[in-house]
């Protein structure tokens, strides 16, 4: 009882606070701003960093990322200072509230992934990950960024780096808290990271599945003046959940529709993509 009476307020605030920022998808109002149009009826029809790279332009692609990293990192900040403010009395209240950090953090991962402001339609969640990560242990992010950069040199390929980076940052969040810090925190930490790591490669079934076909495309961008790759017509849900972390977009094929005798035709369209 004495748990929920001290700490049961601080996650609920931090947590209402964190999801509701979160919300905030800077690709909608971006791309809005940029074309006039919604990003989510554009290419892989995600709310990501990839999708206005591929679809819109880099210095729009560029507001976003800046965007999702900040939103990620403010949460943090918002929750461990809630934790600070209202748990100042209890114990080792600087591991207590870096916990608190880290629960803010998932919720505003959660904001990201389902936003109430855009139909709980949002990104996939690496890039406010990464915010997240940075302002959480500065240490454990340069670790991955480090091996992120040493799987994009080997796949070329977006989505294995991003798959990889959440494999390994449950390890490499045990790997610090326990044995460098030694951190009385070692295992909250460690259990919210594997939360991160089990969301984010939840969000990226879809590349995992072409990954194991052999059909998932290598990181390019779109070239400016280049036309916007097109949408899956039907809107399906496959399309719709392609991974935000693939920057590569395979082009739609139009074949020429083939008459029918009384002069009908059909045409078929083929997209593929991801986003951040």
């Amino acid at each position: 009882m004495d748990l929920i009476t001290t700490f049961g307020l601080p996650v609920l605030i931090s947590a209402v606070i964190a999801y509701l920022l979160g919300s905030i998808s800077f690709a909608i109002p971006v791309t809005k701003l940029f074309t006039g149009k919604d990003i989510r009826t554009m290419g892989s029809g995600n709310a990501g960093f990839t999708n206005v790279l591929r679809c819109v332009s880099v210095p729009a692609a560029v507001i976003t990322f800046i965007g999702d990293f900040a939103k990620g990192i403010c949460s943090v900040f918002i929750g461990e200072m809630i934790f600070n403010v209202m748990c100042g009395s209890v114990p080792d209240i600087e591991h207590v509230a870096q916990v608190g950090a880290g629960v803010a953090g998932l919720f505003a991962l959660l904001g990201h992934l389902f936003p109430l402001y855009f139909g709980f339609k949002g990104g996939k969640g690496v890039l406010i990950s990464a915010g997240i990560i940075c302002a959480l242990d500065p240490f454990c992010f340069l670790s991955l960024v480090v091996i992120f950069l040493i799987a994009l040199a080997i796949t070329k390929t977006i989505s294995k780096c991003s798959l990889t980076v959440a494999v390994f940052y449950p390890i490499m969040t045990l790997i610090f808290n326990k044995f460098v810090y030694s951190s009385t925190a070692w295992l909250p930490m460690t259990i919210i990271a594997v939360c991160f790591a089990v969301v984010v490669i939840y969000m990226h079934r879809a590349n995992i599945r072409r990954i194991l076909d052999g059909t998932e495309p290598k990181t390019i961008a779109r070239k400016k003046g280049a036309p916007e790759p097109p949408r899956d017509p039907d809107g399906k849900t496959e399309t719709e959940s392609t991974d935000e972390n693939n920057v590569s977009y395979e082009a739609a094929t139009e074949p020429e529709a083939e008459k029918s005798a009384d002069g009908e035709g059909e045409t078929s369209d083929n997209a593929e993509g991801g986003n951040l």
